[in-house]
């Protein structure tokens, strides 16, 4: 389903572009370049391409075939594959339990149909997969939609449209992704199947999920699962549902069951599941993981800034999360001032936060950090850049990256998302410290690596 070789899509029209279904062949055959079959009980000829009447009628070696005809036509399209030896589908179609007892009925029949013939469905109600350089068989027009590039992050989502969201997010922060997949109504492959199978594969560093609730008794092999997973790589959850209003939503949306709060959130942190409460910490999770940050075996976070009042959010954001930034003692404070250009010694502060103040240059910088970096008293750093600063260069990311390398404790950095900074935050980022575009969310990173460090010193594999 996530390389497939050939396509098919049935439920292309001869007489609008616009389908879906035209939508969904155009971006298979002419984007990824995939040989594709377009199906219309009418044939005649889209794009200039044959159309074959039914699935039957077109050559035997598809490998998916994605669906997109009304809700009653699904179980017939879907037994016509079957027959064909079609293993994995995608049914974008809705029109299913989402809709209430007589589409419940519906997608119980297609689904005895996927099970009967052994194949691997996705849906309904759905947008399906999209695979960079690969697979996209989104119906959504690609001019209308930013795409992320290449990359180590796995999205599973019950929810089209936040899965949208998320992929312009990752486009615009340079975040890129091995997998999108859109799950709907989870009919057959659950969350599960997907976290399972991203979970072994090597191309895959984060798992992301936005779940809405859980079918009968997989809320229970969810975390049956995410106990073999998670100690492999981490899994992040958005959970949708949880107020009262959102769980009624859920019923009119995939039709899942939202579950009880409380006991979600025992079971997350049981097994170091990562739970995210919005789509901030989303974000923020997403990638830091995605740059295999070391661990951070305390809440101690030492701090460097050139402004006081940046230190000051820094400090309040941690103690939301239960992070610490413990004062410098006496002597540390001397060590790190020895360093520091003498000219600035006397302004600058170095209690923690440090502030070295608008006259510190990146020497400053490297020097401040590898002395910080080297105190037993504190677990992770966290560097407050403001390149307005006029001692501060375009190099500095690429600098203050290669003193960390010296060390074996994570750094997470925030520089303001502007473009004329864009050098700066690539110097961090292409060697190996993730920049958060705000301070929250840079504080948000390190909550999220201490949170998954303190699972693993849990069960033994920190």
């Amino acid at each position: 389903m996530l390389n497939p070789k050939v396509t098919a899509v049935v439920g292309v029209s001869t007489t609008n572009p616009f389908s879906p279904g035209n939508v969904i062949f155009r971006k298979l055959a002419f984007e990824n370049a995939l040989p594709t079959y377009p199906i219309n009980p009418k044939g005649g000829a889209v794009e200039g391409i044959k159309v074959y009447k039914s699935i039957t009628e077109a050559p035997d070696d598809i490998e998916l075939a994605v669906i997109s005809v009304p809700a009653k036509y699904v179980p017939g399209v879907l037994t016509e594959c079957g027959e064909k030896g079609i293993k994995s589908v995608i049914v974008v179609s809705g029109g299913f339990s989402e809709i209430g007892e007589t589409g419940a009925s519906l997608q119980s029949e297609i689904v005895e149909i996927a099970n009967q013939y052994k194949m691997s469905m996705v849906g309904p109600n759905c947008i399906g997969v999209y695979v960079p350089d690969v697979l996209d068989t989104f119906f959504l027009p690609s001019e209308r939609v930013a795409r992320p590039r290449k990359g180590r992050v796995a999205i599973i989502s019950q929810s089209g449209g936040w899965l949208v969201e998320r992929l312009e997010e990752f486009a615009s922060r340079q975040v890129g992704i091995a997998a999108a997949v859109s799950i709907g109504n989870a009919a057959q492959t659950e969350v599960t199947d997907f976290i399972r199978h991203f979970g072994n594969d090597s191309n895959v560093d984060v798992i992301l999920a936005y779940i809405e609730g859980f079918a009968n008794d997989e809320g229970r092999k969810f975390i049956e699962i995410c106990d073999k997973i998670v100690p492999k790589k981490p899994v992040i959850v958005l959970k949708g549902g949880e107020s009262e209003a959102g769980h009624r939503a859920t019923q009119s949306h995939t039709s899942s069951l939202a579950g009880d709060r409380a006991v979600t959130n025992a079971a997350f942190r049981q097994y170091g599941v990562i739970h995210a409460i919005d789509e901030d910490e989303v974000m923020a999770y997403s990638k830091v993981f995605s740059f295999r940050p070391k661990a951070m075996l305390g809440p101690r976070i030492g701090t460097m800034t050139v402004s006081g009042g940046h230190g000051v959010i820094a400090s309040d954001e941690a103690a939301h999360y239960g992070l610490t930034m413990p004062f410098f003692s006496d002597d540390q404070q001397a060590e790190m001032r020895d360093v520091m250009t003498p000219a600035y010694q006397g302004i600058a502060s170095f209690r923690n936060p440090c502030d070295l103040t608008g006259s510190a240059s990146d020497i400053d910088y490297e020097r401040v950090l590898d002395k910080m970096l080297g105190f037993d008293s504190i677990d992770a750093a966290l560097l407050l850049l403001l390149p307005y600063a006029p001692g501060i260069s375009l190099q500095i990311g690429a600098r203050v990256a290669n003193v960390s390398k010296n060390h074996n404790k994570t750094v997470v950095a925030y520089v303001p998302d502007l473009e004329k900074y864009e050098v700066i935050i690539r110097g961090f980022e292409l060697n190996g410290i993730p920049v958060g575009d705000t301070i929250e969310e840079a504080v948000q990173m390190l909550n999220g690596i201490r949170q998954r460090s303190k699972y693993l010193q849990r069960i033994g594999k920190a």
